[in-house]
């Protein structure tokens, strides 16, 4: 039955929620525990015919309904088509997930075009999508965001530097609103998970437990990372170690990693 799952209580937000990136890993397990608790969900990713399968799925498992909306968030045009495509639906829960993936390697081998990708997908494009849907909460009964960032925002990280820098931007960034849009009754959460098991990841924690943490933490407190190892290694990295000595050893980590492949 929808709307009775663990996580009901957050239909207190509203009917409707939006999914970036909802077809693999994270996004897919937030659409599941969204389209369970009872929401109404428009999903967002690029290929098509996965999420009209997805759709489908969660409709006839859930009795909601899904909206699928095919589309590319590198593309120019991508706030207009998310725009047309959920004016007439009252999106209050907004998961922002969809992002550039991760880059394992040397700054100096990292093409200019690929470090302006990743730093306009994660910063620029998340910055704008969470403006688009907060101005229409905040004009309707308030709602709930949540950036889904990495624990790689929590630490500098030699051989992912601008991947790690765009995610301690999101993490600023998420925090700061996490106060500010209070004032329009916007909840705002941000999600710092490690490395998580999808279909390009084979080793980490599994979506169920990082997604459940996220929903649990979310009205609660500005941020959250799931799962203690990744709250241990946070912490040691930050608070433990001078900042100089946490960079050597992430680096130290990085390059031996690089050195296996």
């Amino acid at each position: 039955m929808p709307g009775t799952g663990p996580g009901s209580a957050l239909l207190r937000y509203g009917s409707w929620a939006l999914v970036t990136g909802s077809t693999a890993g994270i996004g897919r397990e937030f659409a599941s525990q969204l389209a369970e608790a009872g929401f109404n969900v428009a999903l967002l990713a690029r290929d098509a015919d996965q999420l009209q399968a997805q759709c489908r799925e969660l409709a006839q498992d859930w009795q909601i309904e899904a909206v699928a909306i095919p589309c590319d968030l590198g593309d120019a045009a991508y706030l207009s088509v998310i725009a047309a495509a959920t004016d007439t639906l009252p999106i209050a829960f907004f998961v922002n997930n969809a992002g550039a993936a991760s880059y394992h390697g040397p700054f100096l081998d990292r093409s200019a075009q690929d470090m302006e990708d990743c730093l306009h997908l994660n910063t620029t494009v998340q910055l704008r999508l969470i403006q688009h849907f907060a101005t229409r909460m905040a004009a309707a009964n308030g709602g709930a965001i949540i950036q889904v960032s990495s624990i790689a925002g929590h630490m500098a990280l030699p051989f992912m530097a601008e991947y790690s820098a765009s995610k301690a931007y999101q993490l600023t960034l998420g925090e700061a609103l996490h106060y500010e849009l209070k004032d329009h009754r916007i909840d705002f959460l941000t999600l710092s998970p490690g490395a998580t098991r999808s279909r390009r990841v084979s080793y980490g924690m599994a979506p169920t437990p990082v997604v459940r943490a996220a929903l649990a933490a979310l009205g609660r407190q500005p941020s959250v990372i799931p799962g203690w190892r990744n709250k241990w290694s946070a912490f040691r990295h930050r608070y433990l170690k001078s900042r100089r000595a946490a960079v050597r050893s992430m680096g130290e980590f990085q390059r031996t990693q690089l050195k296996q492949k």
